[in-house]
């Protein structure tokens, strides 16, 4: 009686104290070890103990959330979900990644944006395209270009990876699509890279990668040389050229963002992963070179540029990356950009430069618009 009263309480201490025992394990046996988990996480801390918290159970709620947030076993108990899942299933137990066919990986919000799942609605956005009208009527000729970039998302790119439920669901009227047609009639420069899916098979290498977000480093080198042509073409002036076609390295061993789909999907076994390419990027410049003066305003798919070296290759070194209209690049001291002389900033530049995702089409500006325009209007 008494070893079967022992045998089910060391059953019941293995299922629910594994935190006490797997970290031991774990020290004692490699093979059972995880790596840490990737992704963002928000540190959630112990509650101090108050009576009131107590009985209205918010002290039980917050532990309970620390006690999985700090958890030592959280790595491998996560990532051998996620991988029976994926097994299993098919599934994702990661709340952002999506798993296509041939081992592609999407990201949840740009497989509802090619679906047309957030779509603002024509009205909203051709309330937009007049804003731009309005602003760029402000700015004079004599004031800086605006140019807005649309750059596709990946699922638009590669839909025949995608699983058959966004695939099947293919929009018409999406927040890319729509303001792509209307900025095209409102005569506002603009680009939404749209040979890089009518291309795409004509290209010599992939342009986007099979576990990122973003395109890979050779499609970010094919549209920044895009994106200088047409700057240069809206100012009337060479910028440096762009030199990277000859010097691309293929390579299994995947960088940054290349990979940022898999860190996030948090599985124990990583599948076959498909060669990307690296190219080495030379700006060439001579007497006639002209570098700009550029303001961004802009989300990751900038980032990755500036992350490259594009801005420093092509533009003068006063221009200014506002990612989100929030955090400066390069840094102004610790000055957040809606700190910053929204006026005095924007007419000492050659091109306001808007750069947005389909997934941010929604928060077109990120209100940098709206307080550009009301500056305009009041210095008038």
């Amino acid at each position: 009686m008494n070893i079967r009263y022992l045998l089910f309480f060391l059953v019941l201490a293995l299922i629910t104290l594994p935190e006490y025992y797997l970290p031991a394990l774990e020290r004692a046996f490699p093979a059972l070890q995880a790596p840490v988990l990737g992704g963002s996480f928000e540190r959630v801390d112990y509650p101090r103990f108050w009576p009131q918290k107590w009985l209205t159970g918010d002290y039980q709620d917050q532990f309970e959330q620390a006690r999985r947030n700090q958890s030592p076993i959280a790595p491998f108990v996560v990532r051998r979900r996620n991988q029976l899942l994926r097994d299993v299933f098919g599934d994702s137990g990661a709340p952002r990644v999506v798993y296509g066919e041939n081992d592609y990986f999407y990201a949840v919000e740009y497989c509802e944006a090619f679906a047309g799942m957030d779509y603002i609605g024509r009205s909203a956005i051709q309330a937009k395209v007049q804003q731009l009208q309005r602003i760029r009527e402000l700015l004079g000729p004599d004031g800086p270009r605006l140019l807005v970039l649309l750059p596709p998302g990946k699922p638009r790119v590669l839909p025949e990876n995608l699983p058959s439920f966004y695939r099947s669901r293919q929009a018409d009227s999406t927040n890319w699509q729509v303001f792509s047609e209307l900025l095209m009639a409102s005569g506002v420069p603009f680009l939404n890279f749209d040979f890089l899916i009518r291309e795409k098979e004509a290209l010599p290498y992939p342009i986007y990668p099979q576990f990122g977000l973003h395109w890979n480093h050779y499609g970010a080198a094919v549209a920044a040389d895009t994106m200088r042509r047409e700057i240069g073409r809206l100012l009337g002036k060479a910028l440096p050229d762009m030199e990277y076609r000859e010097s691309v390295e293929v390579s299994d061993s995947l960088r940054s963002t290349d990979k940022e789909l898999l860190y996030g999907a948090n599985i124990m076994r990583e599948p076959p992963i498909k060669p990307m390419p690296y190219p080495g990027i030379e700006y060439r410049r001579d007497s006639l070179t002209y570098l700009p003066k550029v303001l961004i305003i802009g989300d990751s798919y900038y980032k990755i540029w500036y992350d490259c070296g594009v801005q420093q290759g092509l533009f003068h070194p006063e221009s200014s990356f506002w990612y989100y209209y929030g955090t400066a690049y390069p840094p102004r001291g610790g000055q957040h950009a809606r700190s910053l002389p929204i006026l005095e900033e924007t007419m000492r530049r050659d091109v306001i430069l808007l750069p947005h995702a389909e997934i941010n089409l929604g928060n077109f500006g990120f209100g940098y618009l709206e307080r550009l325009e009301e500056a305009l209007l009041e210095a008038r």
